[in-house]
């Protein structure tokens, strides 16, 4: 039997095998699902993330290190998970820990170049605060939220960046603003990083809306669900096309460009890439 396959028919079927073979499940499982329950908990508290990431050396040393900081630290040395995440506070502990579990369960785990991680990185977190200030200042969405599925929004971007020099040569072409770099994608993968980043996202249980937002976050804003219309705007504002949102949604962002792009960097230097 003669395999009648396209090579970017095969290669698609290769880039979602890939996706579909992450060893990045324990790591999203034993945090991120709890993370997304404590979400949707008006009541949640300190000692219930305390209890999620104790066990877990590798974040739990990243916070202690990020509550002695300069930024935080009050100059008594702080040892212990439990007093590191009072310091640090219940809202911004959660958003350093979703970002520490995307960087240790998503980047690293393909050994991908550190240029290319800090891509991806510098563009979720952007996206992440973006959204966090539409959240805020249009009251449609909880800022937590916005902020957790704009972290996540460009996992599909991952697997791509283990193609090497192909795929960079891709987002080289974008960044000359031509075509969308989904174009380039599906042109030379047969697949987009939405549908990559979606797949994966099912596979490991994201919640629905989670999901949605990130197989069609380059879709243009549609007033239907007012998160995926919030990832959408921030990722089309921090990619440069601030042409394709909707006048207020951009006026917001303009506004609070500064401090999006100051705590884009404060997060980044706390938690280190």
């Amino acid at each position: 039997m003669t395999n009648d396959k396209t090579p970017r028919e095969r290669l698609r079927e290769e880039v979602l095998t890939r996706a579909g073979t992450t060893k990045a499940l324990p790591t999203l499982n034993g945090v991120m699902n709890k993370m997304f329950s404590l979400m949707d908990d008006a009541n949640s508290s300190l000692s219930q993330l305390f209890s999620i990431v104790r066990y877990d050396q590798a974040i739990s040393s990243k916070i202690i290190s990020i509550a002695n900081s300069a930024y935080y630290s009050r100059g008594a040395p702080v040892t212990s998970l439990e007093r590191a995440m009072i310091l640090v506070g219940l809202e911004e502990i959660k958003r350093i820990i979703m970002c520490l579990v995307f960087l240790k369960g998503i980047t690293m785990q393909w050994r991908l170049e550190q240029d290319d991680i800090a891509a991806i990185w510098a563009h979720s977190l952007t996206v992440a605060h973006a959204a966090k200030t539409l959240s805020t200042r249009i009251t449609v969405e909880e800022p937590d939220t916005a902020f957790t599925v704009s972290i996540l929004h460009d996992i599909g971007k991952v697997i791509f960046y283990t193609y090497g020099d192909r795929y960079r040569k891709i987002t080289n072409e974008a960044r000359l603003g031509a075509k969308d770099v989904c174009e380039f994608e599906r042109a030379e993968f047969g697949v987009d990083h939405q549908e990559v980043g979606h797949y994966m996202s099912m596979k490991w249980g994201f919640p629905e809306v989670f999901s949605a937002a990130i197989l069609s976050h380059h879709s243009p804003h549609d007033g239907k669900v007012p998160l995926i219309d919030i990832v959408r705007d921030a990722d089309a504002f921090a990619s440069g096309r601030e042409y394709a949102l909707p006048e207020k949604e951009k006026m917001v962002l303009q506004f609070d460009q500064e401090w999006i792009k100051a705590e884009t960097e404060r997060i980044r230097q706390l938690v280190g890439v």
